[in-house]
């Protein structure tokens, strides 16, 4: 149960966070529409595409918008209570620091909870939206029906699946190989085409070779039809592309990792985006974590200081987001490690100064 000094933290973070998620929201969008404004210009799009587009790029900017928006928060009233000397009239009824933000931490628990349930569902609907709009809309396209190129290996298994072209209405595939090297034999399957039935792929007019240790051909059979069973599910290979991490629910994107991962193709930089579903939503708890005690101990400066510390905490927070993504995309780091890099950041630092302000 809040009591009414918990309550009355929250009532004070309420406002300043309402009006610094309208702030920073109208900021975007400005300057979302100034990125946009050219269409309307020099392509001839009609204003009701540009709005349309403007509308399905809103819940993207408010997930990036809340953390900024609740640190700002936080940072005003733990600085004003500070100055007013709330903080310590507080603290000599016996209580500590830490227990004066436990409102706010709990209310950064509820905003990172509400991001990840926006960034999770909405955010990937409306990002495929917006792609939907601009290929149908501007670029007068559909979907792409064909995918070229595809080429995975089964899990656990020495056979290798390479498949020129699938046509994705009806799952036909065109030139198909097939490397096997199961139970110690080595042998290819070539088809014209095939389709994919279930866990089955249908072969149709192609050629079985059987080779030796040595890569001499021992047999080579010709086949009007022959059926060879797939243990992994072929779609996310056909799927994989059509749509970014960001036009994805952590769901999807983590059942397309496992089946990409199973066929062994390189994932890392799918798995950093995977994990920064989660860490990014949580980044509110670890910015007020850190930006809580910061405020505190520097409020006797002025009401700018916790514009000040805003800004230069999001900044600090995206260099090394960025940082260690790349890093994490090219390997350096591991995908977990990349994507919660600057929430470890905030939160050790975070820690050190709680600790230090009610020492």
């Amino acid at each position: 149960m809040l009591n009414i000094l918990d309550r009355y933290i929250l009532k004070q973070l309420f406002w300043p966070f309402i009006m610094g998620v309208a702030g920073f929201v109208v900021i975007n969008l400005f300057n979302t529409l100034y990125l946009f404004a050219d269409l309307i210009v020099n392509s001839g799009v009609p204003v009701s595409i540009v709005a349309k587009m403007l509308a399905l790029n809103l819940p993207a900017i408010m997930v990036v918008t809340f953390p900024v928006a609740y640190l700002f928060a936080t940072l005003l009233v733990i600085g004003r209570l500070s100055r007013d000397s709330e903080v310590t009239a507080m603290r000599a009824i016996g209580l500590s620091f830490n227990r004066i933000l436990l409102p706010v931490l709990l209310g950064a628990v509820v905003v990172s909870g509400i991001n990840f349930v926006l960034s999770d569902c909405t955010v990937p609907w409306a990002n495929k939206k917006f792609v939907d709009l601009i290929r149908d809309s501007m670029l007068h396209q559909g979907a792409p029906i064909l995918k070229e190129n595809i080429f995975f290996k089964g899990p656990g298994e020495e056979r290798y699946f390479y498949v020129r072209q699938v046509d994705r209405r009806n799952n036909h595939m065109y030139d198909v190989f097939i490397s096997d090297r199961r139970d110690g034999q080595s042998k290819v399957i070539v088809a014209r085409d095939a389709d994919w039935v279930g866990n089955f792929w249908r072969l149709r007019d192609g050629v079985l070779s059987r080779y030796d240790q040595w890569g001499s051909v021992t047999q080579e059979d010709a086949f009007s039809a022959m059926d060879v069973k797939v243990t992994i599910n072929p779609e996310a290979f056909f799927a994989s592309g059509d749509r970014s991490p960001q036009e994805k629910s952590s769901q999807e994107l983590k059942s397309e990792i496992d089946a990409l991962k199973g066929g062994g193709t390189d994932t890392k930089s799918m798995e950093v985006d995977y994990y920064m579903k989660f860490s990014l939503p949580l980044s509110t708890f670890f910015a007020v974590l850190l930006g809580a005690p910061l405020g505190a101990r520097f409020s006797r400066m002025g009401g700018y200081v916790g514009v000040v510390f805003s800004i230069l905490l999001v900044f600090i927070y995206y260099v090394v987001m960025v940082i260690a993504r790349t890093m994490g995309n090219t390997g350096l780091l591991d995908p977990v490690t990349a994507a919660w890099a600057p929430d470890y950041l905030f939160g050790v630092l975070g820690l050190f100064f709680l600790w230090r302000i009610d020492r």
